[in-house]
């Protein structure tokens, strides 16, 4: 196991490998339209070299890449143009040849720069990307529900124009995430809430909508989308809807992971799915902090539960219905890969301090404050200030 310290530069917003190289993303504060800075970690130089410095890149558009492997980093950019329009372009810079494409452009009214209006380009392939604009604001019709109004357009290579999505189920609940689990399969989730949205109400059924989480192929995907279909068959996993809501699903080893959140009754259900064997594991937690859920874990392609009592974090092997970990006078932060991250304090100072599975030896105990962390396989990357 190697474990590197590295210091962030700026508003560390996202971390993702790129290929063997580490791409950081930092947020920067700017008017009329925050901005974007990329550079890319190599480790094996122990370089950091920002991406196109010159290139003003915006922070409006949440740039999705919903396929693997990917050895392009996508950014976007405008520029304005006339009656009080801009242009927006999404581009790809390919790491390895320096060069950069034009993906997809569009145009938008120049309020974008500082409305609540909300653009997400879903990258499905190097040639295929859906593009989502949200707006917060009355449904037109009493057939849709909810107060935010979706609106995908398809752009393909091989497309001799932009084409408008009429799926029911997108245009209704918008697409809220497509996530590659492996070299052809997707994960979608369709539909947000409260818990993970600002832009919704806790308790206002009427700005309710209906979220789904769905396993497809990015190529079936991609060719429904091409012929216009307006109901989309995909394998439904679960679904809930305004008592119930789903955060945000993750792709942990060999297994899906979500967890179904009961408001009301402060309760909440643990779902794993390992998509390569199907083997399922479903977990009811009570009395739960909703302010801290997420409890499911995936170490080493075990399902573990976080369980936590008077600020102690005890991990139940789902398998196995055991209490294999248990930490006492330390703070847990998250788990990275087979790390747990915890912070210990003392009169003076607080300590970041690392565990290794499955021993659970101490691997590093230092005066580091922890922000953020990337691994591959036996290489961990840990971000602190």
């Amino acid at each position: 196991m190697l474990i590197n310290i590295l210091q962030k530069n700026g508003d560390l917003y996202d971390l993702s490998w790129k290929g063997d190289q580490i791409l950081e993303i930092y947020h920067m504060d700017h008017k009329p339209a925050d901005l974007l800075k990329l550079c890319v970690y190599d480790p094996a130089s122990n370089t950091l070299e920002e991406i196109q410095p010159d290139i003003k890149k915006v922070a409006f558009m949440n740039i999705n890449v919903s396929y693997k492997p990917c050895v392009e980093v996508y950014y976007a950019t405008y520029h304005e143009t006339e009656d009080k329009m801009i242009e927006i372009r999404l581009y790809a810079y390919h790491l390895k040849t320096r060069k950069t494409r034009i993906v997809c452009s569009f145009p938008e009214s120049r309020s974008v720069l500082t409305s609540q209006k909300i653009i997400r380009a879903f990258i499905l392939s190097p040639s295929d990307v859906l593009i989502q604009t949200e707006i917060v604001n009355k449904r037109e019709s009493s057939n849709l529900m909810g107060s935010i109004v979706f609106t995908q357009t398809m752009y393909s290579a091989d497309l001799p124009a932009p084409l408008p999505v009429i799926e029911e189920n997108f245009n209704n609940n918008g697409i809220n995430a497509i996530i590659p689990m492996n070299e052809s399969e997707i994960l979608v989730k369709t539909g947000f809430s409260f818990l993970e949205d600002s832009r919704l109400s806790v308790a206002s059924k009427n700005d309710a909508l209906i979220e789904s989480v769905y396993r497809t192929t990015s190529q079936k995907l991609i060719g429904d989308l091409k012929l216009s279909l307006g109901n989309i068959d995909m394998y439904l996993i679960t679904t809930a809807y305004f008592d119930k809501y789903i955060l945000r699903p993750e792709i942990i080893d060999e297994f899906i992971v979500f967890n179904v959140v009961d408001v009301a009754s402060k309760t909440s259900e643990s779902l794993f799915i390992n998509y390569v064997t199907d083997e399922k594991f479903t977990v009811q937690n009570n009395n739960i902090d909703l302010t801290d859920l997420r409890v499911a874990y995936v170490i080493n392609n075990d399902p573990y539960i976080r369980r936590t009592k008077d600020g102690r974090s005890a991990f139940v092997n789902v398998r196995t219905a055991e209490n294999d970990i248990s930490f006492v006078d330390d703070t847990f932060i998250t788990v990275l890969g087979k790390l747990f991250v915890l912070e210990s304090k003392n009169k003076r100072h607080s300590n970041l301090k690392l565990y290794n599975y499955p021993k659970m030896d101490i691997v590093l105990d230092a005066k580091y404050s922890y922000i953020a962390g990337i691994h591959n396989k036996e290489q961990y990357f840990l971000y602190t200030e």
